[in-house]
């Protein structure tokens, strides 16, 4: 184990770490039609289902709901950028009002990577990096498998807001690490070795998991032939095992820490490159969930009621996850929920064995 943690009093790094993430993927894909990505890397043999785009030999698919880890809950699908006739993807945090942000994020359709080598190239200054954004360079993550969610970290970076909220002034780091227990605070619940930053333009990330352990290294510039900038190796019994992690990479406003997330300015990151390498031959495709969800949507005045129906559960509750905040219901077939106003939202049910398909529904 890693002899350096988050200290304790660190703001906590997520709300509901990431939980939401995956929770209306699917559903997106009715709201931002997908796009030819311009690169020319072969598919990988378990590529995921279709998403926005395909890229580095996956498919990939850009967040339009709402939600955690971003202060304000608002992301957008178009601050993410389809890859570029150099194969690159462009995010941005916008504020075009300059005082609501818009994070960024995407994420592999694909669910289930398992042990092997993960590496991705980025073109982002960290020293400029303003004090209340949070880059959060490639990480996996399983809403499902808690406590740790199987979130590893290969090249998060941020201030968290600064630390003026605990007298203290915090500089922008890096990390790698990874989470064991989100339920608990930074420094507790998670292995994590920091580091600070350099001025270096691009920097190429890499992470080799195996049983009970995983190497991290960051290099300046693209490619391995670069300064190795530093180098960690975390074992133990709390290393993640592998479960249906997807990997995202998202930019986004942390409201804890003393900064001024609403009037943050836009920030961008370029990332040039990914790439994943099985440990041991193709990762096995995804089970089919035997879960089938519907729904139908009344509306009365200025409230709309959606009865959900499912078949195919098993056990006597269900997880349901509405817009990405999940609530254990009884297993009974059916939910009713009411909500005031119009907008979309997205539905999912999932037993031990897996999810249902997302419904979206607009009102």
């Amino acid at each position: 184990m890693a002899d350096f943690r988050f200290f304790v009093s660190h703001p906590t790094r997520r709300t509901k770490p990431l939980a939401l993430l995956a929770a209306a993927a699917v559903a997106m894909l009715a709201c931002v039609p997908p796009a030819q990505a311009a690169d020319t890397t072969p598919m990988d043999p378990n590529p995921g289902p279709a998403g926005n785009f395909a890229w580095k030999g996956f498919n990939w698919e850009k967040r339009f709901w709402g939600g955690a880890p971003q202060y304000n809950k608002t992301f957008a699908a178009a601050n993410v950028s389809n890859p570029d006739a150099n194969g690159h993807i462009t995010m941005n945090l916008t504020n075009p009002t300059g005082e609501a942000p818009v994070g960024a994020e995407f994420q592999s359709t694909r669910k289930g990577f398992g042990y092997g080598t993960y590496s991705t190239t980025v073109e982002k200054n960290l020293e400029t990096l303003q004090k209340e954004v949070v880059w959060g360079c490639l990480f996996t993550y399983d809403p499902l498998a808690e406590p740790g969610y199987n979130e590893i970290d290969l090249c998060e970076a941020s201030a968290w807001g600064g630390g003026a909220a605990y007298g203290q002034s915090w500089p922008v780091t890096q990390g790698h690490g990874y989470w064991f227990d989100a339920t608990k605070p930074p420094g507790e619940g998670n292995n994590t070795t920091v580091f600070d930053v350099t001025p270096d333009p691009i920097t190429t990330h890499r992470m080799v998991w195996e049983p009970g352990k995983i190497t991290f290294e960051t290099f300046a510039g693209e490619g391995f032939a670069g300064s190795l900038l530093k180098r960690t190796v975390l074992e133990g019994a709390t290393v993640p095992v592998p479960a249906q992690e997807q990997i995202h990479f998202n930019l986004w406003v942390t409201g804890g820490g003393g900064g001024d997330p609403a009037r943050v300015k836009p920030e961008s990151v370029v990332i040039r490159d990914f790439s994943f390498v099985a440990a041991s031959g193709p990762a096995p495709a995804e089970p089919v969930s035997a879960i089938k969800l519907s729904a139908a949507t009344t509306k009365a005045k200025s409230v709309s009621t959606t009865t959900l129906a499912w078949t195919g559960a098993t056990g006597t509750s269900v997880t349901l996850w509405i817009n990405g905040t999940s609530k254990t219901v009884a297993n009974t077939g059916s939910y009713v929920n009411k909500i005031k106003g119009g907008k979309t939202t997205s539905y999912k049910v999932c037993d031990a064995a897996g999810c249902s398909n997302v419904v979206s529904v607009v009102t």
